[in-house]
C-alpha cells in the first residue's frame, strides 16, 4: 500500500511518539547478529520514515544499512529523518522486497516491521531474503497478528483516535488487519522457503507477533 506524502508525514509524526517499540526491535537486531563481525550489512524492508534503521544505527554504530520500500514519498522522508544520525550508514532503495538488487550471501541480517503484509506475493519475498542473507544469517520479521480479536481493534482504534493519529493513520492502520496473516500461516511460509525459526513469540490475544529465522550454513 502506497501513501502519500501528507500522510507520510502524518504517520511518521504519530509513530515517533512510539519510538521505545523501534528501540526494542533494535536491540533484538543487535542481539541477532554476531560481535565478531566489524561492519555488518543490515537490510530494513519497509523502511518507512526511518524510524527502526535510525534506533539501529545508535544501538551498531558500525553497520552498514540499507533500507528499502516501494514508495518514494517514504524513501524521501527516511532520508530527511536520518539527518543528524550517522547518515553515511544509511542507504535507501526503491524496490520491493521481491526485487532486492544485492548480490547472494551478501547481508548479514534482514529485519522488516509490519511490511510482510503488502508485499505482492510473500513467498517469492522470502526466497529474496534467503538468497541475499550469508549462510547463518538471521531474519526478523515483526508482524501484525491476523488472529487479534476485533474487540480488542475497536479499543484500539479508540485509542489512535484519542491520541489524534488522524483518520487517515487509523484506517491504514486497522486496515492492515484485515490483510495479515496468522502465526501459524506465517511459519508455514517461512519453513517452506528454507529458514529454520529459530525463535518465536506472539500468541493470539496479542496485536503482534515476532519470529527469528536463521538461513542455515
Amino acid at each position: 500500500m502506497l501513501i502519500d506524502e501528507k500522510t507520510s508525514e502524518k504517520f511518521a509524526k504519530y509513530m515517533k511518539k512510539y519510538n521505545v517499540l523501534y528501540r526494542n526491535l533494535a536491540r533484538i537486531a543487535q542481539e541477532n547478529l554476531l560481535y565478531s563481525l566489524r561492519n555488518p550489512l543490515i537490510v530494513d524492508i519497509g523502511i518507512g520514515p526511518g524510524l527502526l534503521s535510525i534506533e539501529i544505527n545508535k544501538l551498531i554504530p558500525n553497520a552498514n544499512i540499507i533500507g528499502i520500500d516501494p514508495s518514494i514519498e517514504m524513501l524521501k522522508l527516511a532520508k530527511r529523518k536520518v539527518v543528524g544520525t550517522n547518515f553515511k550508514k544509511i542507504e535507501t532503495i526503491l524496490t520491493k522486497a521481491e526485487s532486492i538488487p544485492l548480490k547472494n550471501n551478501l547481508a548479514d541480517l534482514v529485519i522488516s516491521r509490519f511490511s510482510f503484509i503488502y508485499w505482492d506475493n510473500p513467498s517469492d519475498g522470502l526466497t529474496e531474503i534467503y538468497r541475499i542473507l550469508n549462510p547463518g544469517g538471521r531474519m526478523i520479521l515483526e508482524l501484525i497478528n491476523r488472529d487479534y480479536p476485533r474487540w480488542k481493534l475497536f479499543l484500539t482504534e479508540i485509542h489512535m483516535f484519542i491520541n489524534l493519529a488522524g483518520k487517515e493513520i487509523i484506517k491504514y492502520h486497522i486496515d492492515s488487519y484485515k490483510k495479515a496473516y496468522t502465526i501459524n500461516q506465517i511459519e508455514k511460509l517461512i519453513s517452506n522457503s528454507g529458514f529454520n525459526i529459530i525463535y518465536k513469540e506472539g500468541i493470539k490475544s496479542k496485536w503482534k507477533h515476532l519470529i527469528v529465522a536463521e538461513k542455515p550454513f
